[in-house]
């Protein structure tokens, strides 16, 4: 078990086998994933630099009875022994140990195992998915499996052997077409002309370690006597090669001794009942294939099983393994006709390649290079990030100086954080930061969310990281963080990005640079952040990849995701950019129908008098960028009939001194029910102005001479360039078969609900499903109506930050967003 936070970690269930009756303890904990190796007198026991028990802990299980040390009364089941008891005496197993260590009840449970337990893991999962199925609480919380090299479809195995041997150069062309015209793979037995040619084949072979192709085998010292000296060099300097990287082939040997001696069974609490015979790392008892009595001829069944139950499944295979190659493995799989997630791309460990993989609805498959059939032994552990080919090694470098140790003030959390710059402008020196929240959980799966706020010229990172959907809220004296409950970064890793220069840290060396700003520039050096971010995080490369933002990023949004699409189009192979879709919250979409609709909400929500709306109705066309003296007034009239509301949530209170608090504290603490404060504004220009804050996020490295702000309005007051409206680009873009969603706050009078609807209207697209409530937590969420190639949603009770106000109903859309499903119609 882990020295350490043991009752935090997951358990797994550890199974070897390399053919039925073999020892998990002689192979999984002694040469494979367990803490110790054994010396080769068998005298002493060393660290494993590699040790699983870093990341759970390992239960490791001899069976059947017969293996190792475990044992039967009943001599004679070791003729009985096959699939079927094995699993339902593991099941058996599991049920009484949990009940001896009941810390580890409803843990987080995952069986891993190789070879043969190909068959003893998803059997056993089977039995205790079914197990579970029969009790309200289950104490064994299955959470998934992982196997290794397995036995998964005798026809496939076989089928894939030959193939991997005849493409690994390891039979002749005459032996492969033998077997190939002799052998029915499909039988259970062979003939004896496919025997014969498998033998034929097998002289083929040489004296090597099949399970290992291209490591050296254990030469034991009594067979060393016979080699020249010239030949004992050579065997002692390609072992030598090996060993440095911990493989030592003779190891099966060390466990012999070490767990036959007297005091290590009794330290082991092993052997009371004095079995009569020695340890060994495999029973020949058990073993013989006479004896086993029933083996499945394919796992395939149990396979589409428990996909359908959602557990999660890894396959994978060391590619130099001959016995059960990574070819069978491949046969297999294909029978199973997942779909493709993410297409077939190698992974990195230690700055080089580590193996492919390719990820399925329900199953991921992993090929380990150079790994045999026990791949933890021929190579070293895995990094938990992987690589995608023709990956700079300078820009991972980077990746790692941009990860966050801690921020200050931070609560402690179980996810990665990463923030700094990327330049987008070399001439001018312009930069943009970002800060990157992995998820928690699966964050190697989960898609990569890119979260822009508007302005123009306000900061992602002060809104969308610290207020709405970020992992932290900040306190109100700016010192400390604490937890936001409804992150959205349990659902994707979430990227927060200042954008364009001048806003936030983001900055330029070209101080005219804040005066040029627009629409266009801000999209073009928005794709080139993502194009060089994607190449310092290769990981996200390919990944489902969607951009979320709200108000003036209803320019930023829907114009980036133009330029993706344009710019995935003009190249052939797969873009790296993997833009599956955009969702805007009370965007910017049409200025005419924005400012119509603000009017239009206005008075009716009876913020406004008839006179001035009837005023503005007559003197305000809103058809053009610069409105009339008339138009002004009757507007001007609107603002003073407004009162001093917050009008970006008319229902919420304004934010106030502390020394006018008193009149607000019924109306405070009401809404701090939903955790809400209206001054938390101010608490972040305090935060991320702090000099210690500055250099935990990497920001501020060239001292901008001016202090950090929510909104820049240099910028804001300055933007050369803004689209009328962005209703061509929607039309193009729902073409193009992007997942678009629109959601609006229904108390925003800034660009309200009223303006959003107006503007989608005139998209004139088929309706789906009709307008209906949806529900978050038996409450009505807000309404929708399903277009075709648009959702549109609003959030009822929420304002322009939907998030703020509304934080679990904003929770729910985004699940249903990249679930691609709709709103749930009930409680």
């Amino acid at each position: 078990m882990t020295e350490t936070y043991i009752y935090g970690r997951l358990l797994i269930n550890q199974l070897h086998q390399s053919r039925p009756g073999c020892s998990s303890i002689a192979y999984g904990a002694s040469e494979e994933i367990g803490p110790f190796r054994i010396s080769k007198t068998g005298c002493n026991l060393y660290l494993n630099n590699f040790s699983w028990n870093t990341e759970a802990n390992l239960l490791f299980l001899e069976s059947p009875v017969g293996v190792g040390f475990s044992y039967t009364n009943t001599s004679s089941d070791f003729e009985e022994s096959g699939d079927e008891r094995t699993a339902q005496e593991n099941l058996i197993f599991l049920i009484s140990w949990m009940s001896r260590f009941p810390q580890y009840r409803y843990r987080d449970f995952y069986i891993v195992g190789e070879s043969y337990a190909g068959h003893y893991v998803p059997q056993l999962a089977q039995k205790i998915h079914e197990y579970n199925n029969a009790y309200k609480n289950p104490v064994i919380n299955l959470k998934g499996f992982m196997v290794g090299n397995p036995e998964m479809d005798k026809n496939n195995d076989r089928l894939g052997t030959i193939t991997y041997w005849w493409s690994h150069a390891m039979i002749s062309d005459a032996s492969y077409n033998r077997i190939l015209k002799n052998c029915d793979f499909t039988a259970d037995r062979f003939s004896k002309e496919c025997d014969s040619a498998i033998y034929v084949a097998a002289a083929d072979f040489g004296d090597i370690d099949q399970y290992s192709i291209y490591t050296p085998k254990c030469v034991p010292p009594q067979d060393q006597t016979n080699q020249t000296e010239f030949e004992q060099m050579m065997q002692m300097h390609t072992t030598k090669r090996f060993l440095e990287d911990q493989y030592d082939p003779c190891t099966e040997n060390y466990a012999e001794i070490y767990y036959n001696r007297p005091e290590v069974q009794r330290a082991m609490h092993a052997n009371h009942t004095a079995i009569p015979y020695k340890w060994t790392a495999c029973s020949d008892s058990v073993f013989n294939n006479w004896n086993w009595r029933d083996s499945d001829n394919s796992m395939l069944p149990i396979y589409k099983e428990l996909i359908a139950a959602g557990l999660r499944i890894w396959v994978y295979s060391g590619d130099t393994d001959s016995v059960i190659p990574v070819t069978a493995t491949r046969y297999s799989l294909g029978k199973l006709n997942l779909r493709v997630k993410t297409r077939w791309y190698p992974w990195y460990s230690g700055n080089q390649v580590g193996g492919r993989t390719e990820v399925y609805e329900g199953l991921t498959f992993v090929t380990v290079r150079g790994a045999g059939h026990e791949l933890h032994w021929c190579t070293k552990a895995p990094s938990k990030r992987s690589v995608p080919q023709g990956t700079n090694l300078n820009d991972v470098g980077e990746q790692e100086e941009d990860m966050i140790k801690a921020l200050p003030g931070q609560p402690q959390v179980g996810f990665s954080q990463f923030s700094g710059y990327v330049t987008v402008n070399e001439s001018h020196g312009r930069s943009l930061f970002y800060w990157l929240t992995e998820s928690p959980s699966s964050s190697h799966t989960k898609p990569l969310l890119l979260w822009l706020n508007g302005g123009p010229g306000c900061s992602s990172i002060g809104y969308g990281a610290s207020e709405e959907i970020g992992p932290f809220r900040i306190n109100k004296t700016g010192s400390n963080l604490y937890l936001n409950k409804f992150t959205w970064n349990t659902e994707a890793n979430i990227l927060f990005l200042e954008s364009p220069a001048g806003v936030g840290f983001s900055y330029t060396n070209t101080s005219s640079d804040l005066k040029d700003s627009g629409d266009e520039r801000t999209a073009q050096e928005n794709l080139i952040f993502l194009i060089k971010w994607m190449s310092r995080f290769p990981q996200y490369q390919y990944r489902d990849f969607y951009i979320v933002g709200e108000s003036y990023a209803g320019h930023y949004v829907p114009q980036l995701a133009k330029k993706i699409h344009l710019y995935n189009k003009a190249f052939n192979n797969t873009p790296i950019i993997n833009l599956k879709g955009f969702m805007v919250g009370n965007g910017d979409m049409d200025k005419h129908y924005d400012r119509l609709g603000a009017a239009m909400y206005a008075w009716s929500h009876a913020m406004i008098s008839d006179k001035t709306y009837k005023s503005i109705l007559k003197h305000c066309s809103f058809t053009a960028d610069k409105t009339s003296d008339k138009c002004n007034w009757a507007l001007y009239f609107a603002y003073r009939e407004f009162g001093k509301v917050n009008g970006y949530s008319i229902y919420s209170p304004s934010c106030v001194h502390q020394t006018n608090q008193t009149k607000f504290l019924h109306g405070r603490l009401l809404v701090e029910e939903y955790e809400y404060d209206p001054c938390t504004e101010s608490y972040a220009e305090i935060y991320y102005n702090r000099p210690d804050v500055q250099r935990a996020m990497h920001a501020n490295l060239t001292s901008i001479p001016y202090k950090w702000t929510l909104c820049n309005m240099v910028v804001n007051n300055n933007w050369k360039d803004s689209e009328f409206s962005m209703l061509p680009i929607y039309k193009e873009l729902t073409a193009a078969g992007l997942r678009i969603w629109v959601f609006s706050g229904d108390t925003d009078a800034v660009v309200p609900v009223t303006g959003t609807r107006l503007a989608l209207s005139k998209l004139n697209l088929p309706v789906k499903t009709p307008w209906y409530p949806w529900y978050s937590e038996k409450q009505v969420g807000g309404w929708t109506e399903v277009y075709e190639g648009l959702t549109f949603a609003t959030i009822r009770g929420a304002g322009h930050e939907v998030p703020v106000l509304q934080p679990e109903r904003a929770l729910t859309l985004l699940r249903s967003f990249l679930a691609g499903k709709e709103l749930p119609r009930s409680y």
